[in-house]
């Protein structure tokens, strides 16, 4: 075989072996993206956000390490600890996740915030959402609504995990939040 031809064929084999990760505002990377400030131009849930990047790109963020309780489908109490898993339990839940999108919605919406990626979890999870931590002038979102009990901690890989759970376990002993929920 000629040497340029064997060149050509390494070339169109080994393009098949290049894996490119998707990074934040539409460009292509090899690297986890950096932190990224964007606009949220909707609040789909207390725990996912539209956001749109100074490129104009568009995606659908999930907030990194946290679960809030339903607004769109029913809720599964027993995701909840303590939380009965009755009609009751479930009206309280969804009453808990419309108060948690409440809250977000009034702090961010339509406003910047930074997204800051973890390398311990995934770039996306489930439905091709991009997974960050939401910060806003310098808080931490996610950990605001795990404190406040607006949230609870999601069970994956994660640098925050340990500090997630002491917060969600002091908002549990005060009952704050959809904690009240319980029985």
């Amino acid at each position: 075989m000629r040497p340029r031809a064997l060149a050509v064929l390494v070339l169109v084999v080994s393009a098949g072996c290049v894996s490119i990760q998707y990074a934040p505002g539409g460009t292509d990377s090899r690297t986890a993206p950096a932190n990224a400030t964007v606009t949220v131009t909707h609040v789909v849930d207390g725990d996912t956000v539209d956001v749109r990047y100074p490129s104009g790109s568009t995606d659908r963020v999930r907030l990194l390490g946290i679960d809030t309780p339903e607004t769109h489908v029913d809720n599964t109490p027993t995701e909840y600890e303590g939380v009965p898993d009755t009609e009751g339990g479930r009206a309280c839940l969804r009453d808990a996740g419309e108060n948690a999108s409440r809250w977000l919605t009034e702090r961010v919406e339509g406003e910047q915030v930074t997204l800051v990626f973890d390398p311990m979890a995934d770039q996306r999870g489930d439905y091709d959402r991009l997974l960050a931590y939401v910060y806003q002038n310098g808080t931490d979102l996610d950990y605001r609504l795990v404190a406040d009990g607006r949230a609870r901690v999601y069970e994956s890989s994660f640098t925050h995990l340990d500090e997630y759970h002491a917060a969600e376990d002091r908002a549990q002993a005060d009952g704050r939040g959809l904690w009240h929920c319980a029985s």
